[in-house]
């Protein structure tokens, strides 16, 4: 699938949807979503003050999400 086959696939919210729950079930504690064609993402601890993460792509977004899982372990 090329880049541009692949943001159309995810730009129909049914595809949205799925991606964001495979999101959330690779990382426990985090709540996605897309909105205007951004995926935001925050941790379910986060006070609601701080703002979501807000990325271009699911790929990305799950990268951010992995690095910020790590680093609250470390």
């Amino acid at each position: 699938m090329s880049p541009e086959e692949a943001v159309a696939f995810y730009d129909d919210p049914t595809h949205a949807q799925w991606m964001c729950d495979v999101l959330m079930r690779a990382r426990p504690g985090w709540e996605v979503w897309r909105t205007d064609r951004i995926w935001q993402a925050r941790r379910t601890d986060w006070p609601r003050m701080y703002p979501p993460l807000a990325i271009a792509t699911a790929g990305l977004l799950n990268l951010i999400m992995w690095s910020i899982d790590e680093g609250d372990a470390a």
